[in-house]
Formats: C-alpha cells, structure tokens, sequence
C-alpha cells in the first residue's frame, strides 16, 4: 500500500512540474532566434553537456541521454540487501542560465541579456525484471522538452531625404516536444527510437514609425502569427565492445576497457501550419500600450506544411569501468567524439526556402573522470567533466557561414550515492559553457555563457518484498 501511495504523490508532483514547464518562457533577446523556427536548444543532457556535448555513445543507469534512446537499455533492476529486487527509475530534471553579448562592429555597440529556460523532464523506467537484464535490458523514457525558442527584439533607424523611418522587429515563440522512448540491448548491441509530438508557434511583428516635425503619420503594425504542429520520430543504435578484463589489485571486482559506437538522428518532419496576417495602423495611448486605429489586410487560416530536415549524429567512447558478475557497474573515466549533421538547406516554410538557413556541421569532443565511486567522500566520488565543440552553425544570413565554438567544463556531484541499504540515490549534474557564435564579415557576434543545472534522482519502484 505505502508503494502504491508513493507512486501516486510522485505522479501528482510530475503532473505539477509538467504544468509549471509549459508556463515558462525565455526572457531573452537574440536576433539570430528570428531565423527558422528559432534558436535551437541543446538537446544533450546536463551530463553531455560538460563533456562537449558529446551523446552518440554515452550512457548510464542514474543519468538520461535522450539524445541516443539506444541508451536507454542501460537501465536496469537492481536486488537490495535481504533479497528485495526493484527496478531503479530515474527522474530527470534540467534547467539553464545563459548570459549573451550582441556585439556590432559599424556602428560599435552591444547588448546583453539573461534568461532562464527549462532544459528538460524526464522518467525513466527499466522494463526487464529478469537474471539477464544486463544482457537483454530494455527501458522506457517519457519526456518534455524545447526543440527550438524565438525571442528577439531589434530597432533601427533609417534617415531619408526629408523623414527618419523607425523600424521595431520583434519575434516570439518556439518549438516544444512531448514523447516517449523505448531502448533495448541484444548482448552488445542496442537499439531505440523516440517518437512523440511537436508543437509551437511563431510570432512575429514589424512596427514602424515616420518621424517628422511638421506631419503625424499614423504608424503601422505588420503581424503574422503561425502555429505548427506534429509527429517525429528519432532512432538510435549503440554496439559496445570489451577491448580488456583484468582482476583489479584490490581483488573484489574486475577493471575493463570500452569501445563503444554509437549513432542517432532525426528523420525529416512535415509540420501541419496555420498562418494568421494582419496588417494595421495603430497608436500608443497614455500608458504606452497599443492601441488599434484601422485594419489595412486582414487574412486567417492559411493551411500549409513546414518541413525540418533531417539530422544525423556519430561518435565514440573509450572508457575504463568496474566489473562485477562479468558486466560493467561503473566508470572510472571516459572520452569519446561526436560528429553532428543537420540538412538545414532542406528546411521550407510553406514550400519556399529560406536561403539564410545553411546545413550545420559540429565536432565535439569530450570526457569525463571520477576518482573513486565508491568513497565516502563527496568529492572523490564527484565526476568531473571537460569538452569542447566547433563548426559550422546553420545560420548563414551573410552567406559566408556562421561558426562557432564553446569550451566546457561540468561536474556530477553524487550527493546520496545508492547502497545496498538504501534504495534512493541523487545525482546534480553542472555544466558551464564559454563561446562564440556568429560572423565578422556579417558585422555582428555573439559572446554567451552559458550554466546547465540537472537533477536525477533514482528509487526503486516494483519491488518484491520478503518475509520471514
């Protein structure tokens, strides 16, 4: 009955954060957001991020990689002291800080801003009960997340021969996903795939105001506003390979190296869209809001499609693990490499490309080391983490490329390590990114930096208690 009761308040508390997600908006206010559907968000886990942003090849029990959903068959069911045998489920929660600087060279100036955004929340259930689940594990992942976010808002003003015309661009919205996964090994290879719903808007609007001593002009508000939605679909495969097994000098367990391969991506998508356009003159009353005057164009309910094209994500991992009972219980350092494409040249808004879109192309690479998992220790059981990424970004508005780079650092603080006498642990994951985006022909950079916080904690649930 307490199991039960449990699970109930655990899902009512899920139910509520979800709520609380949907609430939450970015506050910030980049330009580059005003391309595609908007800025893309990371799609790596906390974990990842530290290391570069590795994914294709990176797995673990007490963390989500949602990236790869092959990894999802390392989740597994665990027996207790005394007997007892339960499957360890994991939620995962995530949020990220970023601070950006909008640099211009002609006329020099810049512009910081700050949000706040929700990285991601998930749950993870391992399926398999039985003796060889560590063969043969399968595990099942729910999740929300952005995909991508809008929020931008530029001024400029041009001089004429007799007026000064001031423009206001401003733009809002992004791309959301609901969805489940499923992850399952067969000995060393494992296969997954994610599916699930996307969902978004994007609002954008171009005011402008004739400036002129003598004359008032009315201003004028072009609006559009489109809602999009729909299914996708993401597979994944890892094959890990035992490159050594040796008995470690302290005798109760093994130490084995790791090659594991890994490849994920996302097949093409078809948005169903709905296009609203206004055209309006308008003035601000007294207390500066917008107040309407006349409608110039008015349109509703244009039908069409959006097309995301597809991306595709390759890397590696060499590590060094724990052996116990012949399979690997955990890692004493990592390192491994990503190579990311993404076919933005394919992207179409209505059929029409967009030519400021170009395909994306990332490297990454990254690694991580954790002194010793087993100690008392809170530091010396932490896991610390460095990486890096660069490439090509897949905004190209000047058509010479965007590139950029980041460095990062993370750490994995494991606050309540699991024991046999317990049946709970809590894992904080951080990570900080420094870097550079944009392009010096266009004019215009980008300085951000970037704080990820995760929080996983892991309990048992389906358990089977003995009696005597």
């Amino acid at each position: 009955m307490r199991s039960v009761e449990r699970i109930f308040k655990r899902s009512v508390l899920l139910l509520l954060v979800l709520a609380g997600f949907m609430q939450l908006h970015a506050q910030e206010n980049s330009p580059f957001s005003r391309y595609g559907l908007g800025d893309i968000y990371p799609a790596q886990s906390i974990a990842s991020r530290g290391m570069g942003g590795i994914s294709a090849a990176y797995s673990s029990d007490q963390a989500l990689n949602t990236s790869n959903p092959a990894t999802y068959s390392a989740m597994r069911y665990i027996k207790m002291f005394g007997g007892t045998k339960g499957a360890l489920v994991n939620y995962d929660f995530g949020l990220s800080i970023d601070a950006r600087t909008l640099r211009s060279a002609t006329p020099a100036s810049s512009y910081n801003s700050t949000n706040f955004m929700p990285s991601y929340i998930q749950l993870g259930v391992p399926l398999n009960p039985r003796a060889d689940a560590r063969k043969r594990g399968a595990g099942l992942v729910f999740g929300l997340k952005p995909a991508t976010r809008i929020n931008y808002s530029v001024e400029s003003v041009q001089r004429t021969s007799i007026d000064s015309i001031k423009t206001l661009y401003e733009g809002n919205g992004g791309l959301n996903q609901v969805f489940f996964g499923l992850g399952k090994r067969f000995n060393n290879l494992s296969i997954g795939f994610n599916a699930g719903y996307e969902f978004g808007r994007k609002q954008i609007s171009t005011k402008q105001t004739f400036i002129n001593d003598s004359v008032n002009y009315y201003k004028s508000n072009d609006v559009s506003r489109t809602d999009f939605w729909g299914l996708f679909l993401s597979p994944g495969i890892t094959y890990n390979i035992k490159l050594s097994d040796k008995k470690s000098k302290l005798g109760s367990y093994n130490e084995g190296f790791f090659l594991k391969l890994g490849a994920s991506g996302t097949l093409e998508q078809n948005l169903k869209a709905n296009t609203s356009k206004r055209v309006e003159t308008f003035t601000y009353d007294a207390n500066g809001a917008i107040s309407n005057i006349d409608s110039i164009s008015d349109v509703t309910d244009v039908l069409g499609n959006i097309t995301i094209p597809v991306t595709y994500n390759m890397g590696f991992l060499v590590s060094k693990k724990y052996i116990v009972g012949g399979e690997p219980v955990a890692t004493k350092w990592a390192i491994g490499a990503d190579y990311a494409l993404a076919k933005w040249q394919d992207y179409r808004y209505y059929g029409a490309k967009e030519n400021q879109l170009a395909d994306s192309k990332m490297l990454r690479v990254g690694g991580e080391f954790t002194p010793s998992f087993s100690s008392n220790a809170l530091f010396s059981r932490s896991t610390y983490r460095v990486g890096f990424y660069s490439g090509k970004d897949y905004i190209n508005a000047d058509g010479n490329g965007y590139k950029v780079s980041a460095f990062t650092l993370g750490m994995g603080f494991n606050l309540r390590k699991w024991s046999n006498y317990d049946n709970q642990s809590t894992l904080i994951n951080t990570a900080i990114e420094f870097g550079k985006r944009g392009s010096n022909v266009n004019n215009v950079t980008e300085n951000f930096f970037k704080l990820s916080l995760g929080l996983s904690m892991s309990d048992l649930w389906f358990t089977r208690r003995k009696y005597d």
